[in-house]
C-alpha cells in the first residue's frame, strides 16, 4: 500500500496535463497520501528538469526545444536514442466486442530501442546499502550528501537475470514494473529530462506507426521475419536491437524480442472502463499490484501473440522461483523475456504528476 504521511501541503492534482486538454486518467490521481521522502525527491528532480530546460532555451536564443530525435549519454558513457512522435489520433480496438475507443495523444519522444543492460545496470548496481524496499538504510542517511543516493534502487538479485544469455548490447530483462518506474526516476535525475514508462495507448500508437493492420508492416505474416524476433525454440534468446527492420517511424523491435512494460493496469474492456467513446492521453492507473499490461510479445511467442493489439497481464507467478518471503519488489525471476523502453512527454508534468508516474501506490504488494 502507498504510505500515507499527510505532512506535505500540496496543490490538489486534478489530472495529467495534455497541452491545453485534461487527460483521461482513472482512477483520478490522489490529492494526498504522498510519501514525504518520495514527494520531496520528485520536487527536487522536477526543479532540476525545469532548470535544465531553461538553460537549454537560453543557449538556443530563447527558442523552445523542437520535437526532433536526440541521443542521451549517461555518465558511464552508455548512450540511447529518443525518436519524436508528433501525437495524433488512432482507433483503439480491444479484445471484447464493442471495445473501440478513439484516442488522441499529445507529442512525446520514445526510445528507439528497448533499454539495454548498459543503460540499466548503473541504476541496478549500487554500493549504498539498501533495505528490501530499496530505500537507504537509516544508519547511512546522515552520511549521504547527494539526493541521487536517496533514490530507491534495487537490492542485489538472488537469481541471475539472464540465465546464461548474452548481455552486451542486449535488452535489460526481468525487472518488475516497480523497478522499471524507479529506473525512469533515476534516469530523469541523471539526465535532466523527464522519463517514464509509456502508457498502453502510447505504446500501441508507436508500434502501429500509422498501420491499421495486425502488425506495423500490415497483415502479411510472411514478412514477420524481416521485422521481428518471434517463434523461437528452446535454444533461442533475445537479440541486440537493430538487427531487424524498424517500423515506419524508425522504432526497433516493437514486435517480438522482449515483452515490454507499460504504465497501465489491465482492464478487460477499456471503453466500458472510461465510459466514453473518445479519450485524451488515457492512463489506467494501478489500484492493485496485478495485473499490469505488457505489450509487443517476445522471441518465443507466436505471430498471433506479437500483434500490435495483443496485450499480456503481469502475473505473480513471474517471480515464483524467488526464494524470499515476501518476494522481491525488484525482480521477476522467471521472466528472461520481459523488458522496457522509455517515454518523454513534450510537456513537462508537475512534480505531483511525476510522483504518481514513478510511484504506483501498490508496489509494496508486488
Amino acid at each position: 500500500m502507498m504510505k500515507s504521511k499527510g505532512i506535505l501541503a500540496l496543490v490538489a492534482v486534478m489530472g495529467m496535463q495534455a497541452g491545453a486538454k485534461e487527460a483521461d486518467v482513472k482512477p483520478a490521481l490522489a490529492k494526498d497520501g504522498f510519501d514525504e521522502e518520495q514527494m520531496r525527491l520528485a520536487q527536487v528532480i522536477h526543479k532540476r528538469i525545469v532548470d535544465y530546460q531553461q538553460i537549454k532555451k537560453q543557449t538556443n536564443n530563447g527558442k523552445e526545444e523542437g520535437l526532433e530525435a536526440y541521443k542521451e549519454t549517461l555518465k558511464t558513457g552508455a548512450q540511447f536514442e529518443m525518436l519524436p512522435v508528433k501525437g495524433g489520433s488512432f482507433t483503439w480496438k480491444g479484445e471484447e466486442e464493442g471495445d473501440v475507443l478513439e484516442v488522441e495523444l499529445s507529442p512525446f519522444w520514445m526510445g528507439k530501442a528497448e533499454v539495454t543492460w548498459e543503460e540499466y545496470e548503473p541504476f541496478m548496481l549500487t554500493e549504498i546499502p539498501r533495505q528490501k524496499d530499496g530505500q537507504v538504510l537509516d544508519f547511512m542517511r546522515e552520511q549521504i550528501k547527494n539526493d541521487i543516493d536517496l533514490l530507491a534502487r534495487p537490492t542485489p538479485p538472488y537469481h541471475p537475470m539472464t540465465y546464461g544469455m548474452a548481455r552486451d548490447g542486449h535488452p535489460a530483462v526481468s525487472m518488475t514494473q516497480h523497478a522499471a518506474n524507479k529506473y525512469c526516476q533515476w534516469l530523469s535525475y541523471q539526465t535532466g529530462h523527464f522519463y517514464r514508462l509509456p502508457t498502453e495507448a502510447e505504446w500501441e500508437y508507436v508500434c502501429r506507426a500509422g498501420s491499421k493492420g495486425k502488425y506495423s508492416w500490415g497483415d502479411d505474416d510472411a514478412k514477420a521475419g524481416e521485422y521481428a524476433w518471434v517463434a523461437g525454440d528452446g535454444s533461442s534468446q533475445y537479440q541486440k536491437p537493430g538487427l531487424k527492420k524498424p517500423n515506419a517511424w524508425g522504432f526497433l523491435d516493437m514486435h517480438g524480442n522482449v515483452l515490454e512494460w507499460t504504465l497501465d493496469q489491465y482492464v478487460a474492456n477499456r471503453k466500458a472502463y472510461f465510459g466514453k467513446d473518445k479519450v485524451v492521453n488515457p492512463w489506467v492507473k494501478a489500484t492493485q499490484p496485478y495485473p499490469h499490461v505488457t505489450k509487443g510479445g517476445h522471441w518465443k511467442q507466436t505471430l498471433k501473440e506479437i500483434e500490435a493489439g495483443a496485450r499480456y497481464k503481469s502475473d505473480p507467478m513471474w517471480k515464483i522461483s524467488d526464494p524470499q518471503d515476501p518476494k522481491s519488489l525488484w525482480y521477476h525471476t522467471n521472466t528472461p523475456w520481459l523488458g522496457m523502453r522509455v517515454v518523454r512527454p513534450k510537456e513537462i508534468p508537475s512534480a505531483e504528476e511525476m510522483y504518481h508516474y514513478w510511484n504506483s501506490g501498490v508496489e509494496e504488494d508486488e
